[in-house]
């Protein structure tokens, strides 16, 4: 298994080649830096550390920075915006040895650029794994042109690297991601919370301690507010939230829950559990039996419930939509969250069924609001303090806030003006203490400005997301499964109102 990745220099050659060289010496700013990290013959492995081998494709190791300047200067490409670009290929831990990474970084470099294009090629360890580094001059030293990194060429040197790994034996990655996962997104899943992706493992693992063929499965991951879609005939499985319009495939999940994976999965609970499986799973769908809604009629909080599946929160106020969402959340929620839901009810009228209703979040949406708890808290916490019941009201706080920062400004360069001009100790230890006031006061000004903004922006997310709740909530009730009530595919329903 190899990663590729290639982009451009726009400083300098030197840094990178410096970079390559030896990554613990001072930046410079030039061509030559690139090329010393490069080719720093000081880093050898029995040292541990980074380096193990650098070649020159088209130029000497230890002229590299020289010969890449002399193109550049003899084709009068010495500026521009990019003046070279820095590569690397990284294998599997304990995949390959040393002389094979080398090996191969330098026949990808020839088959990429060996006809037209300088480069250098360093193999480092730094990282725990092999990897090679490439330092491609960005004027070929035939015809002067600059090279055009495009798309295009990224995926001819991933194409080409996987080629060389599956002819090596080496494994090569299945399903290569398009886009990089974003660093709050890949670090919020490493740390278990409730993101998109997260919680649609969860469902899954849930779904296979009770599924044994592909309707079962799909059965419980509908309940769970999920469509999962695997035909017959096709190769990747799908998912998405049945408020979603757009499906992932199953495979950006990781392996374990990839169509293969999940299919065997449930076809072991067939062949080895069968009995246990189907007692599970008719215990967790008994509520939507005609005989469980015999035996339980619906009590006082279904008629709360009730009154909740047919809100119009598109004209709600915003205390009742903040409500609402932190009722939803309470099950989960901190003690601040908790104190912020009381200061608002205790201070406005609010309706009764948001009071009563105490439902736990069952759409995917909801639950991953509780990654949110902070900012919805301090939302809540300002709108208890504000009384806001419109966006009008949020608008003229923010207006009235953004004078205040101005005219708070004005007074604390007054102080500051003052301890400049003074050299008596008391007068400055007042002065200080009445600007830091100042500083204190601007920052909370500054925090209400930013939270009010906040609620502007998100209001229609808020509006949005307890529309995906109603829908999943109401779809889940067993009294409204027995009205014939389903719950809304939001793809079905894009599809009927484009008719």
């Amino acid at each position: 298994m190899a990663v590729t990745k290639i982009w451009p220099v726009k400083d300098s050659i030197s840094r990178v080649i410096d970079y390559c060289n030896n990554p613990e010496k001072t930046k410079f700013t030039d061509l030559e830096h690139v090329i010393k990290y490069a080719s720093n013959e000081e880093k050898v492995m029995s040292d541990g550390e980074q380096f193990y081998a650098v070649t020159g494709v088209n130029c000497k190791a230890e002229t590299a920075f020289e010969e890449m300047r002399d193109v550049q200067e003899r084709f009068g490409k010495t500026g521009g915006k990019n003046v070279a670009y820095h590569a690397y290929q990284s294998f599997k831990t304990g995949e390959v040895t040393a002389e094979q990474c080398h090996q191969l970084g330098i026949e990808l470099a020839r088959k990429m650029w060996g006809d037209k294009y300088q480069v250098l090629v360093a193999t480092h360890f730094n990282t725990g794994t092999f990897h090679n580094h490439f330092v491609l001059n960005a004027v070929g030293m035939w015809d002067g042109k600059k090279y055009n990194c495009c798309e295009r060429e990224y995926f001819r040197m991933r194409n080409l690297s996987d080629e060389m790994c599956a002819r090596e034996g080496l494994t090569v990655i299945q399903h290569p991601r398009k886009k990089r996962i974003p660093r709050p997104i890949y670090i919020a899943e490493k740390n278990g919370e409730p993101t998109k992706n997260n919680l649609m493992r969860e469902a899954i693992d849930k779904a296979l301690t009770m599924s044994w063929d592909h309707n079962s499965f799909v059965d419980v991951m509908k309940s769970q507010g999920y469509i999962v879609s695997m035909p017959f005939g096709n190769k990747h499985g799908t998912i998405r939230s049945v408020n979603a319009k757009k499906p992932m495939r199953l495979y950006h999940l990781g392996e374990q829950y990839d169509r293969p994976a999940i299919e065997a999965r449930y076809y072991e609970n067939y062949d080895y559990d069968f009995e246990n499986t189907r007692r599970r799973y008719d215990r967790y769908m008994d509520p939507y039996t005609r005989e469980w809604i015999v035996a339980h009629p619906p009590g006082r909080d279904y008629e709360y419930r009730k009154k909740f599946y047919y809100t119009d929160f598109g004209n709600s106020n915003l205390v009742e939509i903040y409500l609402t969402l932190f009722v939803l959340l309470l099950d989960i929620a901190a003690e601040s969250v908790k104190l912020a839901y009381e200061l608002l009810r205790d201070q406005t009228a609010v309706p009764e069924y948001v009071v009563a209703v105490r439902m736990k979040p069952k759409s995917p949406e909801m639950k991953e609001a509780e990654r949110f708890l902070d900012r919805r808290t301090n939302q809540m916490l300002l709108m208890s303090e504000a009384k806001f019941k419109t966006a009008d009201e949020i608008r003229d706080y923010i207006a009235q806030r953004e004078l205040d920062i101005i005219d708070m400004k004005k007074i604390r360069e007054h102080w500051r003006n003052k301890l400049r001009n003074t050299t008596d100790p008391k007068l400055i230890a007042e002065y200080k203490q009445k600007r830091d006031k100042c500083t204190e006061y601007l920052t909370r000004l500054r925090f209400q400005k930013d939270t009010a903004q906040t609620i502007l922006n998100d209001v229609p997310k808020v509006r949005e997301l307890l529309r995906a709740e109603q829908n999943v909530q109401r779809g889940l009730d067993p009294y409204e499964h027995a009205k014939g009530f389903k719950m809304k595919d939001a793809k079905e329903t894009e599809k009927t109102v484009s008719r």
